[in-house]
């Protein structure tokens, strides 16, 4: 009975484009005395197919605290039923027209079926946690860079070989504005009037960060820079090998140090993704190992690909959502398949066709990020 209801419930949604992932809320704790017998309780029956309390409970607590706050009356719940019988009926009368072995109903069967083995029996035996201590400190030391930082410096300059003429540069460069809200323009008009440095002048004089070791520059510019105290300052003319250097000082970054225990738990994450690819990799290897494969690679020339920009199921690709699979969210899961009353009355998956009878949507504000997406922050 349950496999007929998910197959029903596969084609009405391979039909309207109403299939996507619920990886932004979690079903809610309920704390009840419910037993088995109450949630088994029949609140509607479509043909031979029954809705109870439990699927009707479920369905409604897989919904975002948004929605399921619009659910706590008789009569929103009675609309809530209204739309699953809806959605029943529709895909009895879809299934009678042979929609159900429709290729691509059948393909996200697959997908969903995919999805959700790998979420119960393969994703759920990966944590975190598992990443051992000794792989997180071997990263630490082997990335210092990402944790720890130097003081750095942002200057630009005006290169120029005669003695004389810095002088006077000079005295036109702090003769101008200053200040971090200055404008900018006539020092780079100065650039482009007076340097003699073809690679910094194409730049306006930038020469980019750099910390007190940097060999990058001239060690006289270098020392000059980290004396000046505030953006917008000026020092110079500074002799070097290269001429004489009059600096700006445009940006300062102060640096860092992060201990491991303040980054450890980023840096189980990161391993956590490369564990986690690296066991599905294996994980698909045996089943490929498994199986009967047969490949007629010489057919490939027969597949013809259309590079307009209309064609295609999008940029995502038919089996994005996946895990393992391309294009796929890392750590998102596409397990659930929900029918238009899944979601408020009215309201419809993202780019689905809503079903007879049901107005356009009018969506909540704000989406929470999807689980398992946290990046490593390595620097403030």
């Amino acid at each position: 009975m349950r496999t007929r209801l998910l197959t029903r419930s596969l084609s009405i949604a391979a039909i309207f484009g109403v299939y996507s992932t619920i990886t932004a809320c979690k079903p809610a704790k309920i704390k009840s005395t419910q037993d088995n017998s109450e949630l088994g309780q029949v609140v509607a029956k479509v043909d031979d197919n029954v809705i109870t309390v439990g699927d009707v409970q479920e369905r409604i607590n897989k919904q975002s605290p948004f929605i399921r706050s619009r659910y706590t009356t008789l009569e929103k719940k009675k609309e809530f039923l209204d739309n699953l019988i809806r959605f029943e009926v529709m895909a009895a009368e879809a299934q009678k027209r042979g929609y159900d072995k429709d290729p691509e109903v059948i393909r996200v069967m697959k997908q969903q079926m995919i999805s959700k083995f790998l979420q119960k029996d393969f994703e759920s035996k990966l944590k975190v946690e598992d990443v051992p201590d000794a792989d997180v400190e071997k990263y630490y030391a082997a990335h210092p860079e990402e944790f720890n930082r130097k003081d750095e410096v942002r200057v630009s300059q005006i290169l120029v070989k005669d003695k004389a003429k810095a002088d006077k540069v000079a005295a036109e460069v702090r003769a101008l504005p200053k200040g971090p809200t200055a404008d900018q323009k006539p020092f780079r008009d100065l650039v482009t009037k007076y340097s003699e440095d073809e690679d910094s002048k194409q730049r306006s004089g930038d020469l980019t960060f750099f910390d007190k070791d940097s060999v990058a520059y001239p060690k006289p510019l270098v020392d000059a820079a980290f004396k000046l105290a505030e953006v917008g300052d000026v020092a110079g003319p500074i002799k070097s090998d290269k001429g004489y250097h009059i600096i700006k000082l445009t940006q300062k970054k102060p640096g860092f140090t992060r201990p491991l225990a303040e980054v450890k738990r980023q840096i189980q994450q990161r391993l956590f993704r490369d564990l986690r690819t690296k066991s599905m990799d294996a994980f698909i290897a045996d089943l490929r190992q498994k199986a009967k494969i047969d490949i007629y690679e010489d057919k490939l020339n027969k597949v013809l690909i259309d590079t307009g920009m209309n064609g295609g199921e999008g940029a995502a690709g038919p089996m994005a959502g996946m895990p393992g699979m391309p294009g796929m969210a890392p750590g998102s899961l596409g397990h659930h398949v929900g029918p238009p009353g899944a979601l408020p009355p009215g309201m419809s998956m993202p780019g689905a066709m809503p079903p007879p009878g049901v107005r356009p949507p009018v969506p909540p504000v704000g989406r929470a990020a999807a689980p398992g997406t946290t990046a490593v922050q390595t620097k403030p």
